[in-house]
C-alpha cells in the first residue's frame, strides 16, 4: 500500500487520477492502519506568522484612533444644535396643531347647525290648498291625455292589452268583442292595417293549434274551443284559411 496521506488521496480523487471506489478503499486502509498503529502520523510544523515592527504597530494604532475621533469645529457644532429641534419645542408645536384642528371642527359644526335651524324655521312651506289644486290639475291633464291617446289609437291599444293578458277564456273574448264593437269604423279600419292585428291573427292560429293538440285528451271540448276561435277571427274579419276544423 502507498504511504499517501488523506490529503494526497483527496487531491488524486479530485484530479480524477483514481476512481471513487479506489479512493474509498485506500482511505479505509489508511485510517485502519493509523488506528492500529501500523502507520505513523507526523505532526506538521507550520511557520509562525511574521511579526510587524513595533513602530508600524504604533502607527496603525494611532491611525485607527484618529479615524474614530470626530473633529468638528465650534461653528459646525453650533449649526448642528440649531438644526436639531428640541423635544419640548416639538411637543408644543404638536399640541398647538391639535388645538387648532379641534377649534376648526367645532366652528364648522356650529355653522352647519345654524344653517339647518335657519332653513327649518324660515323656509316658507307651500300652502296645502295649492298642492291639492296642483294634484287635481295634474290628474285632469293625465285623464285628457289618456282619452286623446285612446281616441287616436284605441283599436291598436285594445289589441295590445288583449294580447298582453294572454287570456283566451270565454269572458275575455266576449269583453274584447264588445269593446271592438264600441269603436267607430275608422278606428277599426286603422287597427286592421296595423302590425298588432297581424300579431292577433298569429296568436289566434297558435291558440288554435294548441286546442288541436288537446283534442287527443278531450275531443269535444277541443272542437268547441276551436270553433270559438274561428268565430272570433271571423268577427275581426280575419280570413285565415288555416283556421278550419278537421
Amino acid at each position: 500500500m502507498s504511504m499517501q496521506t488523506l490529503r494526497d488521496l483527496a487531491k488524486s480523487y479530485a484530479k480524477g487520477a483514481i476512481s471513487k471506489d479506489k479512493y474509498r478503499q485506500s482511505r479505509t486502509e489508511l485510517i485502519r492502519g493509523i488506528i492500529e498503529g501500523n502507520i505513523a502520523v507526523k505532526a506538521i510544523d507550520y511557520e509562525a506568522p511574521l511579526k510587524a515592527p513595533s513602530d508600524m504597530e504604533e502607527a496603525i494604532t494611532q491611525g485607527i484612533k484618529r479615524d474614530k475621533t470626530e473633529i468638528t469645529s465650534p461653528q459646525r457644532q453650533a449649526d448642528k444644535r440649531k438644526r436639531v429641534p428640541p423635544v419640548e419645542q416639538k411637543s408644543e408645536t404638536k399640541k398647538t396643531q391639535e388645538k387648532s384642528s379641534l377649534v376648526f371642527i367645532l366652528v364648522s359644526a356650529v355653522i352647519v347647525l345654524s344653517l339647518i335651524v335657519t332653513v327649518f324655521l324660515f323656509y316658507p312651506k307651500p300652502p296645502e290648498s295649492k298642492t291639492i289644486k296642483t294634484t287635481a290639475s295634474t290628474s285632469k291633464n293625465e285623464s285628457l291625455a289618456t282619452a286623446t291617446m285612446n281616441k287616436n289609437g284605441s283599436g291598436e291599444s285594445l289589441i295590445a292589452n288583449f294580447l298582453s293578458e294572454k287570456n283566451w277564456g270565454d269572458d275575455s273574448l266576449k269583453i274584447f268583442l264588445e269593446s271592438w264593437a264600441g269603436l267607430n269604423q275608422e278606428q277599426r279600419d286603422s287597427a286592421k292595417q296595423s302590425k298588432r292585428m297581424k300579431r292577433m291573427n298569429d296568436s289566434i292560429y297558435k291558440q288554435f293549434l294548441e286546442e288541436k293538440a288537446f283534442a287527443s285528451i278531450d275531443s269535444e271540448v277541443a272542437l268547441v274551443n276551436q270553433q270559438k276561435l274561428i268565430d272570433f277571427a271571423n268577427t275581426l274579419e280575419l280570413n285565415d284559411e288555416r283556421l278550419t276544423l278537421d
